[in-house]
């Protein structure tokens, strides 16, 4: 059994073992429309997976990607899913299907207002990394370049995600709207800080980012919802 949500996903959930981040091209904004609607159509119709705690499906706001964001109790579940009679159990129905790469969340910062303010807008900062002690350390040294910055208005979490291959590093970077990020990469940097976080680390490559608006949110029959 599953049910939707209206809110934005419970991202540091205790019992979301294994995360799958699953991200596709859609050409243009009507293919976007499009196919976002067969993917959240296509996952309430096919059998709900044991294990899969929530599947949430973001639409890119410059209309060229779907994203979607699992949240699975363990390894062994996801698994058990993927050699399933069911193909595509993991992912975006309806796109060709892939190796998942799974993750884990590593650690994640919560303002203070952002406890009780509305998710508008996803942002997804992605890098590639040399292994996990250069994953670890990236975050590390992007807490401390950071503990001393102003927090940006309208700025409400980050969450940060590494890949168990240790190839890469996914913020899940949660704001009030799309305008509030777009005002804090364009603001004043003084201390160079956005700088030496996007290129002067060893071992890590920025790879871009992408806002995103939630389109669909499911649940498991039972789970709160996030907010």
């Amino acid at each position: 059994m599953i049910r939707r949500s209206e809110t934005a996903p419970e991202i540091d959930r205790g019992d979301a073992g294994t995360i799958v981040i699953t991200i596709r091209h859609a050409g243009d904004a009507a293919g976007q429309a499009a196919g976002a609607r067969a993917a959240a159509a296509a996952r309430q119709e096919r059998p709900w997976p044991t294990g899969l705690l929530s599947w949430s499906l973001f639409v890119s706001t410059d209309g060229s990607a779907v994203m979607a964001y699992e949240q699975w109790s363990d390894d062994a579940s996801l698994d058990a899913a993927l050699s399933s009679a069911h193909p595509g159990a993991s992912g975006i129905p309806g796109t060709e299907p892939s190796t998942p790469v799974r993750y884990r969340l590593r650690r994640s910062t919560v303002l203070a207002s952002g406890k009780v303010a509305e998710v508008g807008c996803v942002v997804t900062p992605v890098f590639d990394v040399d292994g996990p002690e250069r994953q670890q350390h990236f975050i590390d040294e992007v807490f401390a370049m950071t503990e001393s910055e102003p927090v940006k208005s309208g700025a409400i979490s980050a969450h940060f995600h590494v890949s168990t291959d240790g190839t890469w590093v996914f913020n899940y970077a949660e704001w009030q709207d799309e305008q509030s990020h777009i005002d804090a990469v364009t603001s004043a940097d003084p201390r160079n800080v956005r700088g030496r976080l996007t290129g002067e680390i060893p071992g890590v490559r920025p790879c871009g980012y992408r806002r995103w608006k939630l389109h669909t949110s499911l649940l498991a029959a039972g789970n709160a919802d996030g907010r």
